[in-house]
């Protein structure tokens, strides 16, 4: 029996709002019976508590994404934060937090520098896990979790895009490494080669739905297509199907805290 867990993914969005039921009954047939919900501001965080509390498998995670550190007051909602991690169900890690420096994010540097190293901070005074979103910024993101530190609590590089020399400085700062559809796309050669070499206790695998969709799946992104990631991923790597879902799962429960 699949026990799979899809370790990043926007089930709260309201892209899921018609059919939220239906999409979590189909994750369940194709046997990913896990959920790992991505925050990005505090105004979704009540949803986000409230989807866990009915949903038996699902934990969240709270942050502001970079891409909209310009969008909300910066300080109400760094202040904002500490709130998820007290009460009942919990946020299981800060994120997704990093740098996003495609334009017009570019433009906004300054407040995601700060909101990166402000809620770095906090995870590292929580001892919780990070979550990072990183497009085009490996060397400034490195130059901070080199710089402030990184949790003891690790974290993971979500829909990692980089290279084998880039992951490799991810995983000697103790962080493991997620792969989403993208890893599925045939052109995608470098980074097939860092899937290949991911070692097998640092793997995680995302659908990051609804967006990020493999080849082949038209439009809206969802849990239920992340054995086909896994599918990818596994022929990547030269091994079994069940092996790679069962350790990255295995992977996540223990670098979430999921039971």
């Amino acid at each position: 029996m699949r026990v799979w867990i899809d370790a990043h993914c926007h089930l709260d969005l309201p892209a899921f709002d018609g059919d939220r039921a239906a999409v979590l009954a189909r994750s369940r047939a194709a046997g990913v019976t896990g959920w790992v919900v991505a925050g990005v501001e505090p105004a979704g965080f009540a949803a986000q508590r409230a989807l866990a509390a009915a949903t038996p498998g699902l934990a969240w995670t709270a942050g502001l994404h970079p891409c909209w550190a310009h969008t909300v007051p910066l300080d109400g909602a760094l202040t904002a934060l500490p709130e998820a991690f007290v009460g009942p169900h919990p946020a299981v890690a800060v994120g997704e937090i990093g740098l996003d420096h495609r334009a017009p994010y570019a433009a906004h540097r300054a407040e995601q520098a700060r909101a990166f190293r402000e809620q770095l901070a906090l995870a590292r005074a929580l001892d919780r896990p990070v979550v990072l979103h990183v497009v085009r910024a490996h060397g400034e993101v490195l130059a901070v979790l080199k710089g402030d530190g990184v949790p003891r609590a690790g974290g993971v590089v979500h829909a990692f895009s980089g290279s084998v020399e880039v992951m490799q400085a991810y995983l000697a700062l103790g962080l493991h490494i997620s792969l989403a559809g993208p890893v599925a796309h045939p052109r995608s050669r470098r980074l097939h080669a860092a899937a290949a070499a991911v070692p097998a206790h640092r793997l995680l695998v995302e659908t990051d739905a609804p967006d990020q969709p493999p080849p082949g799946v038209p439009g809206r992104n969802e849990p239920a297509v992340l054995p086909q990631v896994i599918a990818a991923v596994a022929a990547l790597r030269g091994a079994p199907v069940a092996q790679v879902g069962a350790q990255a799962a295995a992977n996540a429960r223990r670098l979430f805290g999921l039971t």
